[in-house]
């Protein structure tokens, strides 16, 4: 028998409300930590209509728990209070660790008649029953409790969701909720704001506590780089780890007690010295060869560094989203009709439709992907998986999750997987030509179907994520020799926008001289690239497109002797001296296809556009 998800809705909840009515928990009708609240509410005595006796601290009191809890308000109020300027009509709860609050932000909302929530009150489990704030801290992590799964409330008008902040030592510094209307159409994405918060006090923690020492952030995606989801390694003077925090320990795949101790060199590879010589007045971008894959840092010389910023809420997306900037900064000198395709692809994927993205290795997919996703116009999770880089039974289990003990290794509790991850926001599937023709057939049953059924599992569970899939290869002619699934290209193939390879472009030797100078300045040099060694530049075929080109030059940049002032051919290394020479010369290159309507592959500069979309390069180590 199939086992769904707990459906969570209004309907589903008055079901299970009728079953407690005649004596019966039904916990396959409840999300899981709900059905673990209800029953500790039904051992504590506590039923649907129970008359609550909800102490409140005096002034005198609530100003002692506040004294207490001076550390924690401290830290917490300055987000909080900007948070709740852009949570209008919600109301913002900073709470002990044993649930009592200590400040109410924003509107203040009434229960009911006896009941209103505000400082002073203990939402304690045992007295008030089924409720966010007390939830999150049984269950060590975020929650979302809707308002008919308030049990002791069956018309609860608001709903709430609720997050602990831990301190350094994995010690409860208490919490935050946020409550909102009950009739919200997505409120998902308040509890997404909450984990955005406790993120962002998470790091505000750690910064405050190593502001005087270097603190190393690292992501596996650049462009979340300085968001709430990066992680924290601080480092001391003579370079050895002083801390790693859990999302640090996450990206770098080994436990933070395993980490603090070790010599940094470990990390980076390359001497510490070094290292600090480049970032002593500002900080530094750098590539971390690791195993398994490649990370981005960012080096930050003590008291240079600072926390990110808490986005905004975003509303619900009205009828005809506007273009997001990053996708329209993108396209803004690219040739009418790709602009134009590229529009097309963000009004699709608006809409729910999927997008493909074809071009050779290195034109700028991902780039272009992120600019699709911005485009929607929320701060919804973006999700990559790259088809290519994993063996088929490592994609599966990427893809679709897997429970708990499904197979040797497995992670204990299981693991959701990419799809599940997605959830509200967008999953791109990198080269997905590479796909294997069994899970192009299971993929096809998950997009048709919108549930996905973890490995070893058999749950459904609901995914609602938008889709752009991107590839080197031609899929249609995939489709032709059988290699890829008809129905699937049809089914990603909504919008097809094609990006030009490098050799088809022209005036290449300017977009090298602006690329160019762009590293230089994010680098602080000032070298000028030698006349010819831009003619060999813009003369060589570039296979490895944009991607080789970045890498060549910033390499050339970053190994220049300080007191060089220009860079020609005899600077690079033996390889690409080789490389060049025996490349073709700028008049030897095939002439670049003219721009029409009926062709949309060539561009003289837009390719060039994607590959500066970055703010700042990123230094290989």
């Amino acid at each position: 028998m199939t086992i769904r998800a707990a459906l969570r809705t209004p309907d589903v909840i008055r079901q299970a409300r009728e079953h407690l009515s005649r004596g019966q928990l039904p916990v396959d009708l409840l999300d899981a930590s709900i059905g673990r609240s209800w029953q500790r509410c039904l051992e504590h005595g506590l039923l649907p209509g129970t008359r609550l006796e909800l102490p409140r601290l005096d002034s005198g009191e609530l100003r002692l728990q506040r004294e207490a809890h001076r550390r924690l308000i401290e830290l917490a109020d300055p987000l909080v209070s900007r948070a709740v300027e852009d949570l209008r009509g919600c109301q913002l709860l900073l709470a002990t660790p044993d649930a009592t609050v200590l400040k109410s932000y924003g509107r203040d909302f009434v229960i009911d008649q006896r009941l209103r929530i505000g400082a002073g009150i203990n939402l304690d489990e045992r007295r008030f029953g089924t409720n966010a704030p007390a939830l999150a801290l049984i269950e060590e992590a975020p929650v979302l409790v809707k308002s008919c799964e308030h049990l002791l409330f069956p018309d609860n008008p608001v709903s709430c969701v609720a997050a602990p902040l831990f301190d350094l030592d994995g010690s409860c510094l208490g919490l935050i909720d946020l409550t909102f209307e009950a009739n919200h159409p997505r409120p998902e994405i308040f509890l997404r704001r909450v984990q955005q918060l406790t993120g962002a006090l998470g790091q505000r923690l750690f910064m405050h506590y190593y502001q005087q020492r270097w603190v190393l952030q690292v992501h596996a995606s650049l462009a979340e780089l300085d968001g709430v989801s990066c992680g924290l390694v601080a480092i001391s003077d003579t370079g050895f780890i002083l801390a790693v925090d859990s999302q640090a320990g996450r990206w770098l795949g080994q436990a933070a007690a395993s980490l603090t101790g070790q010599p940094v060199e470990a990390l980076f590879g390359s001497p510490w010295p070094a290292l600090q010589r480049q970032c002593e007045r500002q900080s530094a971008l750098l590539g971390l060869e690791l195993t398994g894959g490649r990370l981005f840092g960012r080096l930050n010389p003590p008291e240079q560094w600072q926390p990110a910023e808490v986005v905004p809420v975003a509303s619900p997306p009205p009828a005809a989203p506007r273009l997001g900037r990053q996708l329209d900064d993108l396209v803004a000198d690219w040739p009418p009709p790709l602009a134009r395709e590229a529009r097309r692809a963000a009004r699709a994927l608006a809409s729910g439709l999927p997008v493909l993205l074809q071009g050779d290795t290195g034109t700028g997919k991902e780039q272009l992907a992120r600019a699709l996703h911005a485009s929607l116009g929320e701060q919804r999770p973006f999700v990559a998986l790259n088809c290519a880089a994993l063996p088929e039974s490592l994609i599966e289990a990427e893809l679709f999750g897997y429970g708990e003990g499904a197979f040797t290794g497995a992670r204990k509790g299981g693991y959701g997987g990419r799809l599940v991850q997605a959830n509200g926001g967008t999953l791109l599937l990198d080269e997905i030509g590479d796909m294997p023709l069994a899970l192009q057939a299971r993929l096809l049953r998950v997009l048709q179907e919108r549930v996905v059924t973890p490995l070893g599992d058999h749950r459904e569970v609901p995914i609602d994520c938008e889709v752009i899939a991107a590839s080197h290869r031609d899929l249609e002619e995939r489709v032709a020799t059988g290699d890829f699934r008809e129905d699937l290209f049809y089914r990603l193939a909504a919008v097809v926008v094609e990006l030009p390879a490098l050799n088809e472009q022209d005036g290449l030797a300017a977009r090298i001289r602006e690329r160019w100078e762009a590293l230089c300045r994010a680098h602080g040099r000032d070298l000028t690239l030698d006349d010819a060694l831009v003619e060999r530049l813009a003369g060589y075929p570039w296979p490895g497109n944009w991607r080789e080109l970045e890498h060549c030059l910033e390499a050339a940049l970053v190994g220049a002797e300080p007191e060089r002032r220009e860079v020609g051919l005899e600077a690079l290394s033996p390889r690409w001296q080789r490389k060049l020479s025996a490349g073709a010369t700028a008049t030897d290159r095939p002439p670049a296809m003219s721009v029409t309507t009926d062709s949309p592959r060539s561009c003289a500069s837009w390719s060039a556009c994607i590959c500066c979309a970055r703010s700042t390069p990123t230094a290989a180590i």
